[in-house]
């Protein structure tokens, strides 16, 4: 004979079965004690569940809350004030040293471009990668040169 499963017997219990398989549970448990043990046990569980009175929140807590924090404020010593400008301070320091970094690294990149009107050219490299062989390009090192100026830096590179 095959019990049937907790979760067949608690939605039996709850009242959740409909049609024909509430019918066949109900035979089941009036003909193995095993079952008939098992609702019972079931029965007190939800009839314990649903006397139990759970404490909830139907009243606003927000006074109660504010109250709490300010009895913790008062034991504690500290002003709230000054305790959130200790916490601002070193964020505010490091936001002023990346501006500094940020400011004198432009400062630098645009100082070297401005005396010599074009970007300084690095050495090109003479090997041509791979994947350009592969497709049958040619390679420049100065390619970008060529899209944003009118006239073509001399590189050196193969054109």
């Amino acid at each position: 004979m095959k019990h049937i499963n907790d979760i067949e017997l608690t939605e039996y219990v709850a009242g959740n079965l409909t049609g024909p398989r509430t019918k066949e549970v109900r035979e089941h448990i009036a003909a193995c004690p095993e079952c008939s043990q098992r609702r019972r046990e079931t029965d007190r569980l939800w009839d314990t569940l649903g006397d139990w009175n759970v404490e909830t929140a139907e009243h606003d807590v927000a006074d109660r809350i504010v109250t709490l924090a300010r009895v913790e404020q008062s034991a504690s010593g500290r002003n709230a004030g000054t305790h959130v400008v200790r916490m601002r301070l070193p964020l505010q320091v490091l936001r002023v040293a990346a501006s500094i970094i940020i400011a004198v690294g432009a400062g630098y990149e645009v100082g070297r471009y401005s005396v010599t009107g074009k970007k300084p050219q690095v050495a090109p490299s003479q090997n041509q990668p791979e994947y350009l062989a592969a497709l049958g390009l040619q390679w420049s090192s100065g390619l970008a040169w060529l899209v944003l100026e009118e006239d073509q830096p001399d590189t050196g590179g193969e054109q």
